[in-house]
């Protein structure tokens, strides 16, 4: 019957697949969850769009992984996979790590080797059955269970057949799909501005490193008041890169517009690498160590920092953030500052946490549909809140416990929402994750 139907419309049908977990997205959230479940012995299935994993640290080339350290940046608090992955970025020479940037830390990494270190670590498990250029158009929702999933790619369409399904698109678009609640924004439905990334080579790095924040910011002022280059953002930063004379920049801004229509994302891409060539004639021009260099790439997408979030039984505050909660069902921790890009304000907020948080399990389980966990950016938390835990460390951490649990609950024949947590807990510190 499906078969005909599909004729019917003009798509070829190409078969179906058969797995324990199926991980949809291929970025920090569907790499962690993928490696997660392998490790606890699923047969995973991970489909991605690009030619590449990583999605916004390679896609959009953010090539600076947040999220790993403490407040006091003091201590690492995300380990597992997360050390997997950074173990094959060292052997290809492609990171530095625990960059101190003044208030906290972060790694830079070289995005390029970072897709090929990602590659390493996947072929190192024989259950992931992984599928580039392939993405999901579908689902088939029947008493509140995903039955299958329709995917795409040019053999054709797929149903693949799962026991349980990760959503780690970003815009949690399976959990729109299914039908299960979601928000965007906040109350009003204004989300975080986007950012197009790109680099800038043959930079006299440290003498890029001369020039203050705050004089930074008035040389890009005082362009935009003499009308010398169409700029907007003053508070964008840049960052020496993992390898060679090069820095990535985070430089514009990009908002008033959707993630999800894509008539909308096709202004904020073009407007994007406008932007970034603007910036770069300004570098180039106005900023010490600029005078040789060149622009030498920008990202393949717009890097986008909210969209939908779900709505699950439990919602994560920024007090509960700030405050430094802790929780009986936490999958991981979180330390990275409540970093909030307003474009409409033209300022970056940024509160700065006095102590680590827990992100709690339940915040992974969307409502309505008893197979399904969400992972990465998607989580159920408020506006504030995201602002915290969307950063890409947590996402791997927040997938390596859905990849864990999703097995558990194929092993316990209990829908994930009524895995034994205990047990989720102690094989996640089993695989070397920090709780």
């Amino acid at each position: 019957m499906f078969e005909a139907a599909a004729q019917e419309l003009g798509l070829k049908f190409a078969g179906d697949i058969h797995t324990d977990v199926f991980v949809m997205g291929g970025g920090f959230a569907g790499i962690g969850a993928a490696v997660g479940a392998a490790k606890s012995g699923a047969e995973v299935l991970l489909i991605e769009k690009y030619g590449f994993l990583g999605g916004m640290a390679t896609a959009a080339a953010v090539s600076t992984i947040c999220g790993a350290y403490s407040a006091d940046k003091q201590k690492k608090i995300i380990g597992g996979i997360r050390d997997e992955l950074f173990d094959e970025l060292r052997a290809l020479g492609g990171v530095q790590e625990g960059v101190d940037f003044g208030q906290h830390r972060a790694d830079t990494c070289d995005h390029h080797l970072l897709k090929y270190a990602i590659d390493r670590v996947l072929l190192n498990y024989s259950n992931i059955h992984l599928l580039l250029h392939t993405q999901v158009i579908g689902v088939k929702q029947e008493h509140a269970k995903i039955q299958y999933a329709i995917i795409t790619n040019k053999e054709g369409i797929f149903r693949v057949f799962s026991k349980n399904y990760i959503d780690c698109t970003g815009d949690a678009d399976i959990v729109a799909l299914a039908g299960a609640p979601y928000v965007i924004g906040n109350e009003k439905g204004q989300i975080q501005a986007a950012t197009t990334v790109f680099k800038m080579g043959d930079v006299k790095v440290q003498e890029a490193k001369t020039i203050t924040r705050q004089a930074f910011k008035d040389k890009v002022q005082q362009s935009i008041d003499d009308g010398e280059y169409d700029l907007f953002r003053t508070a964008g930063v840049f960052m020496e890169s993992a390898v060679g004379d090069s820095v990535i920049c985070n430089m514009n801004w990009i908002s008033d517009f959707s993630s999800l229509n894509a008539k909308e994302m096709t202004y904020a891409e073009i407007e994007g690498r406008r932007s970034s060539i603007e910036y770069s004639k300004f570098l180039k021009d106005k900023i010490p160590g600029f005078g040789s260099a060149h622009l030498s790439e920008i990202a393949t997408q717009i890097g986008i920092r909210e969209s939908r979030r779900i709505i699950a039984d439990f919602v994560l505050t920024e007090e509960h953030v700030m405050q430094g909660a802790s929780f009986e069902d936490a999958i991981c921790w979180g330390a990275w500052p409540v970093e909030y890009h307003d474009a409409r304000e033209n300022k970056t907020i940024k509160k700065y946490l006095d102590h680590d948080y827990q992100i709690p399990y339940r915040t992974l389980i969307p409502r309505n549909v008893n197979n399904l966990l969400v992972a990465g950016r998607s989580i159920s938390t408020t506006h504030y809140a995201n602002a915290s835990t969307r950063v890409m460390a947590q996402c791997m951490a927040i997938g390596h416990a859905a990849g864990v649990a999703c097995s558990l609950s194929g092993k316990q024949n209990v829908p994930p929402k009524d895995i034994d947590i205990a047990g989720l807990q102690k094989q996640l510190r089993d695989q070397g994750a920090i709780i």
